[in-house]
């Protein structure tokens, strides 16, 4: 009986029930809507910031500092005080960023000027604060193309749809285009170095010198003509085109002889030079590397540890020469890569100014730099000979971490190299 009663209850409630909703539905319909849509909404701002923590977290987990020793240390002490051969190494607060610190940087890599080197002192500073790289998904570099060509390949990036670091070879093409990727006030860096050294580096990092050996030709022949040595990389201008030149009206493969005989090529060359003095916002001298660290510090407001590097890809031992003497081979370089010589003349007399301007301030703080690679160096690694990542046939001298070294997060992180770098940001980004 009370089960009956039950039923008979519950009958006309369910069927005002529904023929209420029935009614209301229109009238609930774009509130439902409403709340769907704002859900919807709130998740993806969930997952966005969660996906920004998980970066956060991942940097951090990267820049796990393993710290030696138990002094107590400030932001104020002395760094050099913090360090003892072989008893002690410490890291000191590596997330600092100052009121003046800037950490939107762009670093345009160009090919054997000790840009790798730069480079991973990049990675450094932009780990262990958090900081979004341009990373392809594929590679570790997107050379030879420019940016904007590549961009659906990068990673998203975690503030504001701008990244913060460029530190991988690519081809620039203006500040006007790597804003639309990166921070407005970003600060642009190119490195450089002269032409013959570059390319006596260049001819035997990759291999050119062997094969023209095995030719039966010299670098004089090669210089001569450079067409019948055919490769992905030129060292003819190399520089200023991947800085940009690329993008100017100057055909490739052009002598400084010919360039010089037309005035349309000398006005262009010109408008190029002046074009990268507004583009880039220093130039970095690899013969003043110390010295062009040293004067970066002061720009973008870093700390002299920010800047403390193991050398990468260094070779073991002077590059050959083919029997070609220096004098023959200086003008047969200037003659080969003229706009070369004109940008890093140009660039170079900038630099040396700056450098006389900071005076004996600027030697007490190479010195000090120096100190602390050298203490760094022989408390972290051991020098082998190893092949190159990318050129096997050549030997590089390799950061090899000494055995009670290893677990040590401030020697890990700096002896990286750059592939070894992306691909630990690609493990953690999935």
């Amino acid at each position: 009986h009370s089960s009956k009663k039950t039923y008979s209850c519950r009958v006309p409630c369910l069927f005002w029930m529904v023929v209420l909703t029935k009614w209301k539905m229109r009238l609930l319909f774009p509130s439902i809507i409403t709340i769907v849509l704002m859900l919807l909404s709130a998740l993806h701002l969930y997952n966005k910031r969660d996906q920004q923590a998980t970066h956060i977290n991942v940097m951090q987990n990267l820049s796990d500092l393993y710290v030696i020793g138990t002094k107590e240390s400030s932001e104020e002490e002395n760094y050099t005080n913090t360090v003892t051969m072989n008893t002690t190494w410490r890291c000191m607060d590596y997330n600092h960023i100052g009121n003046r610190t800037i950490t939107s940087v762009a670093l345009l890599k160009v090919h054997k000027t000790g840009s790798s080197t730069f480079a991973s002192i990049l990675f450094r500073f932009g780990i262990r604060r958090g900081l979004s790289f341009i990373m392809p998904k594929q590679y570790h570099q997107y050379w030879p193309n420019t940016i904007d060509k590549v961009y659906k390949t990068f990673y998203p990036a975690c503030k504001q749809n701008k990244y913060d670091i460029l530190n991988i070879h690519s081809i620039y093409n203006g500040r006007d285009v790597l804003t639309k990727y990166m921070h407005t006030d970003t600060y642009v860096i190119a490195t450089l170095r002269h032409p013959m050294d570059l390319l006596l580096s260049g001819l035997n990092y990759y291999g050119y010198v062997n094969r023209l050996r095995i030719m039966g030709k010299t670098i004089e022949d090669y210089l001569d003509n450079p067409q019948f040595l055919v490769s992905d990389w030129s060292p003819m201008n190399s520089m200023s085109y991947e800085i940009g030149l690329k993008d100017f009206n100057i055909p490739s493969g052009l002598k400084k002889s010919s360039l010089e005989s037309d005035l349309k090529y000398t006005e262009e060359v010109e408008r190029f030079l002046n074009w990268t003095e507004d583009n880039v916002d220093f130039f970095m001298i690899s013969e003043k590397f110390d010295e062009s660290l040293i004067l970066l510090k002061d720009r973008l407001g870093w700390r002299i540890e920010d800047m403390i590097y193991f050398s990468l890809n260094t070779a073991a031992s002077p590059p050959e020469r083919n029997n070609v003497d220096t004098d023959t081979l200086l003008i047969k370089t200037k003659e080969f890569s003229y706009i070369d010589y004109l940008l890093y003349e140009r660039m170079k007399v900038k630099l040396d100014r700056m450098i006389e301007e900071k005076g004996d301030e600027l030697e007490v703080e190479v010195s000090k730099l120096r100190s602390l690679n050298k203490e760094f160096s022989e408390f972290c690694l051991e020098r082998v000979e190893v092949d190159s990542t990318l050129y096997g046939s050549v030997k590089i001298l390799g950061n090899t971490l000494r055995g009670d070294r290893k677990d040590n997060r401030c020697c890990v992180e700096t002896r990286f190299n750059e592939i070894e770098y992306v691909g630990e940001i690609k493990r953690y980004k999935g």
